[in-house]
């Protein structure tokens, strides 16, 4: 491709030290220097660990015909433009022929909820004959292709490439999780947003966002850029107290408020929390529908609203929706039941919040007699959550066995000796290996009880400081319980 329709559309500083600018073809791109091929364009990327200004010698090297970055660099052929993350975002639109601008996309967003979210809505619309993609935490799902992503949210050569795959599939929607850091990193600046959905904001990476503050402006990009869309809706949960700041700086625009508390346009009332499922009568339109579902617990009474917000938004059927809820079946490690049989429950879910671990525990009470957690904080992430999980999980169960999840660089026991402090009772027992925390918890079940495996869901690796290994809670668990099975007889 030209260079000059790989840039078209981006700002421009300066260009250095380039010849025949018309003339240059371009056959790769990447923000990664090891990627970079024989003509190639390097993205130079700021990134928390690395500086990729700092690799564009190394880019030349490997056949890069030249480099674009923000820094004031004077060697080398280089552009430079105010904003590199953004400049390649829309640099990866160009390179697979703007695919962005022929799908439409709906961004759910929020600190929980999303993943289920967004295969609530994918399911919905797939029943109502859409083509959909959903693109996520669990990956991206695109007709019957099914893709490992390393973000929550693709980086943008990566997303640009996704929606490239979807167009050549017919699709013409995408349902998509969209993180803070991807809104902040700019990687999805070249999306074109028909809808933004806002389930919730509570404490998480602030290691990277460093205050609430930060991290509430990444998620309200989001609506900024759906605002950009005359047709554009705006599903908002508000009872948050951040998504009621959402819609007083949006009320000029398409907005579908959900809540269960405070008086809203999609509203849940007469709520019933099954062992099994949840009940509850939803307002709509002046009307009122019997909701049933699989999912459990009132968290998934928020994410039921979240998507129907949307479908009420685009003026679709809302009968059809509530089948299709009705037979949704929960999305792997999100509360996900495993059942061989035993006379006790085991719930793996993804809960590594302070606020997600609450619910989950919450939830967790109400299903069985004792509740023993199996739980962990994630190294080089957030600190300050440490303590206040460890005081969550020693008030609302009644064993907390407190276990490594991703350590990354740290030191296990360094983050367990975090957590420990704040614990708010001695009803714990530290087991820093993962595997022996779960075979323990499930060792001491006792008919009717409930056990939670929290802070991994759907991984299967556990990161290390020296190597990533193969380590699935659920696997694990289901070793755990045919062992105990087998030792009963």
């Amino acid at each position: 491709m030209k260079i000059l329709k790989l840039i078209e559309g981006i700002d421009i500083s300066e260009m250095r030290n380039i010849k025949d600018i018309e003339k240059i073809e371009v056959n790769n791109i990447s923000s990664n220097s090891k990627d970079i091929k024989e003509s190639g364009l390097f993205i130079a990327i700021r990134g928390e660990h690395f500086d990729g200004h700092n690799f564009i010698e190394e880019a030349i090297k490997r056949g890069a015909l030249l480099a674009l970055g923000e820094e004031d660099i004077k060697e080398f052929p280089y552009i430079m433009v105010p904003d590199s993350k953004r400049a390649y975002a829309f640099i990866s639109s160009n390179y697979y022929n703007n695919p962005f601008r022929e799908i439409k996309t709906v961004g759910v967003t929020g600190t929980n909820g999303k993943t289920t979210t967004v295969n609530l809505i994918g399911s919905i619309l797939e029943t109502l004959g859409e083509k959909v993609g959903i693109i996520g935490t669990l990956g991206a799902r695109l007709g019957s292709e099914e893709l490992v992503t390393q973000f929550t949210t693709p980086e943008q050569l990566l997303l640009a490439e996704l929606y490239n795959r979807a167009r050549n599939l017919g699709i013409n929607k995408i349902v998509m999780e969209v993180s803070s850091q991807s809104l902040a990193q700019h990687r999805v600046d070249a999306v074109r947003f028909e809808a933004g959905i806002f389930t919730n904001l509570t404490q998480d990476h602030l290691d990277f966002h460093k205050d609430m503050e930060s991290y509430f402006l990444s998620k309200r990009r989001l609506f900024e850029m759906v605002s950009e869309d005359k047709d554009g809706i705006m599903a908002i949960n508000i009872d948050d107290d951040y998504g009621k700041r959402l819609v007083q700086e949006f009320s000029s625009y398409n907005l579908i408020t959900y809540a269960i508390k405070n008086s809203a346009m999609i509203m849940a009332k007469d709520i019933e929390i099954l062992p099994y499922g949840l009940s509850f009568n939803l307002l709509a339109e002046g009307r009122t529908f019997k909701v049933s579902s699989k999912l459990l617990g009132e968290v998934n009474v928020y994410n039921i609203l979240s998507a129907i917000s949307y479908i009420y938004g685009r003026k679709l059927p809302l009968d059809r929706a509530i089948e299709v809820i009705h037979n949704f079946q929960p999305v792997r490690g999100r509360l996900e039941n495993v059942n061989l049989g035993q006379p006790f429950r085991v719930l793996i879910d993804f809960a590594h919040t302070p606020d997600a671990l609450e619910r989950v525990l919450k939830i967790s009470k109400n299903l069985g007699k004792r509740v023993i957690v199996v739980f962990g904080c994630g190294g080089d992430r957030d600190r300050f959550k440490r303590p206040l999980m460890g005081n969550i999980a020693t008030s609302l169960s009644d064993i907390a066995i407190i276990t490594s999840d991703n350590p990354r660089s740290e030191d296990p026991m360094s983050i367990i000796e975090e957590i420990v402090k704040g614990v708010s009772r001695n009803n714990y027992i530290i087991k820093e290996d993962r595997r022996e925390a779960i075979y323990y918890a499930i060792d001491i079940a006792e008919p009717e009880d409930v056990v939670v495996i929290a802070g991994k869901g759907h991984e299967t690796y556990q990161i290390f400081k020296d190597r990533t290994i193969h380590f699935d809670d659920r696997e694990v668990a289901t070793e755990a319980i045919k062992r105990r099975i087998d030792n009963a007889h």
